[in-house]
């Protein structure tokens, strides 16, 4: 806190001016000079003098304002005898009140004291919108570590008070998750599953669980019964599909989200999962339906998908037309990049580039679509064997975009790609040296590896970039590692978990053909 000079002057207007002394009856002098203290310890940064004097200000007043400034001037301070008095002090000014339970459930946890912060949570929990400070409080950082949050939560479910709300019972297990407790967090969701058996949220629940559990056509099964719930509202249904989608069945996916009205959004979730289950027919009708959507909805979004369809269609004239319609801002942009690509396409490749190149050099542009201009103009380069071109374009592009990730993983798969080993394992490592999470940087330097017939290095970058960020490609090469390592169950799992993210990537589908576990 700054430390500043005041004169009683300026002390006295800032008491005065503030609300609670606006609210206040007139001020005594006793209670002008607690004030008047209170504000000086506080600017001065004193925060045990500042809940001494504002413990004096209330016991001076009337006013539960006060009170509850001196309760949280307390627990600033730590001041347990201080805070158990002005929570003494505002309980008798104030017979209910929501604020003080919140800071009482704070401080009753903090103290240890698990039935006293069981009450407060309970009062809260009466009303919905108070649930939310009951999981704030629970997830603080206390010196027991949790310890006693984790006490209260359990408390809590053996609570014959605590409200038959599904939202509540939801918002116990994620704070018991959140401690770190997947026991209790268990027991939450179960007794959630058993006494709201018609919620699809529990249906999802039950789902999860049996994914978990390695049962993922039961799992599936699960998420069938809860599509088929006539109480699903359209986010549940989203939700819903998601779930099938990632329990590997996309078409499914794709046929649940189709239900109802549909937007920009469905039919994008529509257009993924399709093309993940590679059902190019299904792609057409959904080109066909968003067309004639198009006709009456003025989503923005709507044009750019139809470009990206057309695309996935291999109907570069069509998708060239709808990315020339979209001429205004951020969508302006990323049209203008799915342009080069698709003038590329066409073998435009003049024009590609030098489109890709105005977008490089545009200082209004978005720094991501800069960046995938470069990536994207080396990478036509390369296609056409023209591989010092593409690394001078991407020697430009960090010279712009100083440093970038993206960039540097780019100049790494040509210096792979070029048998400059060495030059590109040193890029990546210096990516990861700066951002050891960044997972593209991760996958690359653990396949660049496993190439290298170095496997036991390897493997644990590998599944490192699978922990953080989960697809087929990096599974692909997390099991290729495991196998050469001669863990074949642990490489099949992993393979397995890659078939249920996209079953046709063709990195995995070369894997699989190679090792035919």
């Amino acid at each position: 806190m700054n430390c500043r000079r005041w004169s009683p002057l300026a002390l006295l207007a800032a008491v005065l001016s503030s609300p609670v002394a606006n609210a206040a009856p007139p001020v005594s002098a006793p209670l002008l000079e607690a004030l008047l203290a209170t504000e000086f310890a506080r600017q001065s940064g004193d925060v045990s003098a500042a809940a001494a004097f504002a413990l004096a200000a209330a016991d001076a007043s009337n006013d539960p304002g006060l009170a509850a400034q001196a309760l949280e001037s307390a627990l600033i301070a730590a001041d347990a005898q201080k805070a158990q008095v002005a929570l003494l002090r505002w309980q008798t000014l104030e017979i209910r009140s929501p604020r003080r339970d919140a800071l009482a459930l704070r401080f009753h946890i903090a103290q240890g004291e698990d039935e006293l912060a069981q009450q407060a949570a309970l009062r809260l929990l009466v009303q919905p919108e108070h649930t939310a400070d009951v999981t704030n409080a629970l997830g603080l950082a206390y010196l027991d570590g949790g310890v006693m949050a984790r006490a209260v939560l359990r408390g809590l479910l053996a609570a014959a008070e605590f409200p038959q709300r599904i939202d509540a019972w939801l918002a116990m297990a994620g704070a018991a998750q959140r401690l770190g407790d997947r026991s209790l967090s268990g027991a939450w969701v179960d007794g959630l599953v058993s006494r709201f058996p018609a919620d699809p949220r529990a249906g999802l629940l039950r789902a999860e669980r049996l994914s978990q559990a390695g049962r993922r056509e039961a799992a599936r099964a699960e998420v069938r019964l809860v599509l088929n719930n006539p109480q699903i509202s359209a986010e549940q249904r989203q939700i819903a599909a998601e779930a099938l989608a990632v329990l590997g069945d996309p078409e499914a996916a794709a046929r649940a989200v189709a239900v109802g009205p549909q937007s920009a959004r469905t039919l994008s979730l529509r257009a993924t999962w399709l093309t993940r289950a590679g059902k190019l027919d299904g792609l057409r009708l959904l080109y066909t339906e968003a067309q004639a959507l198009a006709l009456s909805n003025t989503e923005p979004a709507l044009p750019m998908l139809l470009g990206e369809l057309a695309e996935r269609l291999q109907d570069w004239p069509a998708a060239e037309r709808w990315y020339r319609g979209i001429t205004l801002g951020e969508a302006g942009d990323r049209a203008r990049l799915r342009l080069g690509v698709v003038l590329a396409r066409q073998g435009r490749h003049n024009e590609a580039g030098t489109l890709l190149q105005a977008l490089q050099q545009d200082d209004a542009v978005d720094g991501t679509v800069r960046r995938d201009a470069f990536v994207l103009e080396a990478d036509q380069l390369e296609a056409r064997k023209q591989r010092p071109e593409a690394e001078r374009v991407l020697t430009r592009g960090l010279s712009v975009l100083e440093d970038d990730p993206v960039l540097r993983v780019a100049r790494a798969r040509l210096e792979r790609n070029s048998g400059a080993f060495a030059e590109a394992e040193a890029d990546l490592r210096a990516v990861i040296a700066r951002d050891a999470d960044f997972a593209p940087a991760l996958r690359a330097l653990g396949s660049l590896l496993l190439a290298r017939q170095r496997p036991a290095e390897a493997q644990p970058i590998l599944a490192n970039a699978w922990a953080r960020e989960p697809g087929a490609p990096t599974a692909a090469a997390l099991g290729e590692a495991l196998w050469l390592l001669g863990r074949q169950a642990e490489a099949r799992a992993a393979w397995a978990e890659g078939r249920a993210l996209d079953p046709s990537d063709p990195v995995l589908t070369d894997t699989l053909r190679r090792y035919s576990p």
